[in-house]
């Protein structure tokens, strides 16, 4: 019995047109928009040779006692960083020649930039970005243990340095959308639930020898499968009309489909507590909204002003930052941690959900 509900689930979802229209060109509109809107911005991110940056450090900062390794590393990075303890920033890059000012605070950063140099800036930043990523903690502690005078003895973490390739503003969105609208399925399945409840399909299914693990998973899959399908179909229409490059095809395919089953697994997640679909519509939609904003949906990350501590508890960041990645390097640290998440919502999303019917269950056969 749990095919056929799969399968007429499925065969219903697809009768809604409008819901499969909005599925596939709705992605595909916002990137339009989006990638048009930044595109001038996005082009001045390119990789620049060599140029100088003020810094200053706040006392007892997270970056005092390491500055003088991240100087050197900057050197063999292409920047050298000058100190400027006392003054406004914006003077002090103006007055002396600089292209960019780093203000180093605790354990967060700003970036102070000249229209005239947008490249210098964000390279600057992304250098001080990659510094925080890679942890340099503890390698950073066994530097300043050796002798810094010798400096051909110390290796340090930076020199490494791998600088992210230009990042084209259709790559961009065209990338980070298809996360968003992922993570948006439970719209799709919103007939098939609203019909359920109308016409009490939901509680006859209930008497049935059906557990509440099958009854799940009647709608999980097709929900899954719908999307699945029109994604698939909106990354082709982007793909084809804006050129987009998804760099590693394998490793994005998984991706994204772990982000639709992720997406899946909370809107039913959601349902299966309140039962009410306009409820977890707005619960979902919201969620998603502020992981997107901070995950870079709707700003670029490389230009981002939010800590890291904040950005790295969205899940769409970690996924957006790996698809960016591939696009651009072919490669990305962010793989795992990305997988981790999603699977992570996907199982406690499955589990809440069918725990909550059950309980449900188990207290109306009590009644």
């Amino acid at each position: 019995m749990i095919w056929y509900l799969i399968k007429n689930n499925f065969k219903l979802m697809l009768r809604n047109k409008i819901i499969l229209i909005c599925v596939v060109f709705g992605p595909v509109l916002v990137i339009a928009v989006l990638s048009s809107a930044f595109e001038s911005l996005m082009k001045s991110y390119e990789t620049t040779d060599r140029f100088k940056a003020g810094y200053r450090v706040e006392k007892g900062s997270f970056w005092e006692e390491y500055v003088e390794i991240i100087k050197e590393a900057g050197k063999d990075a292409g920047i050298q960083f000058l100190e400027y303890p006392e003054g406004k920033p914006e003077e002090i890059v103006e007055n002396n020649g600089l292209s960019c000012f780093a203000d180093l605070g605790s354990r967060e950063y700003k970036v102070y930039k000249s229209a005239d140099n947008e490249t210098e800036g964000v390279t600057l930043e992304y250098f001080l970005v990659w510094c925080l990523d890679q942890s340099l903690d503890q390698a950073l502690i066994m530097s300043v243990h050796a002798d810094i005078s010798n400096k051909e003895d110390i290796e340090i973490p930076v020199q490494k340095l791998d600088y992210m390739p230009a990042v084209d503003a259709k790559d961009y969105y065209g990338i980070i959308e298809i996360v968003y609208f992922s993570f948006l399925g439970i719209i799709c399945i919103a007939s098939i639930l609203s019909s359920e409840k109308k016409n009490g399909i939901g509680q006859r299914l209930q008497i049935t020898s059906l557990s509440s693990f099958k009854l799940y998973f009647a709608k999980w899959i097709p929900l899954v499968s719908f999307m699945a399908f029109g994604i698939g179909v909106s990354v082709l229409v982007s793909s084809f009309m804006f050129g987009i490059h998804w760099g590693n095809l394998a490793l994005s395919v998984i991706l994204v489909l772990l982000v639709i089953m992720a997406g899946a697994s909370l809107g039913l997640m959601f349902y299966s507590i309140f039962k009410n679909l306009a409820v977890t519509v707005i619960i979902l939609f919201t969620i998603t909204w502020f992981m997107g904003f901070f995950g870079g949906s709707f700003e670029t990350y490389m230009f981002s002003s939010f800590p890291e501590t904040v950005k790295r508890i969205s899940p769409i960041y970690h996924v957006n930052r790996a698809l960016i990645e591939y696009s651009c390097m072919g490669h990305s640290t962010y793989t795992l941690n990305s997988i981790f998440y999603l699977l992570a919502i996907i199982a406690a999303g499955t589990g809440i959900a069918v725990l909550t019917d059950w309980i449900r269950k188990k207290g109306k056969e009590k009644g």
